[in-house]
């Protein structure tokens, strides 16, 4: 018989200076997220380092 869990995700989410900082669980640090690529010529976001979006993210955990 399989042994059956429950996950919670607890995340928390402060934007700051037009980035979105995500806290996750207990992991101490925060994820950044930005814009690379098309998306900062999509939305014309033209300042700044580039960062990987949540698109970004999404795609690496379906692909990993």
């Amino acid at each position: 018989m399989a042994k059956a869990f429950r996950y919670i995700s607890r995340n928390q989410l402060e934007y700051r200076h037009g980035l979105r900082h995500a806290y996750m669980g207990e992991v101490p640090a925060p994820v950044v997220y930005g814009m690379q690529g098309n998306l900062r010529e999509y939305y014309g976001v033209s300042e700044g380092v580039p960062m990987a979006s949540t698109l970004d993210h999404i795609v690496a955990a379906v692909g990993g």
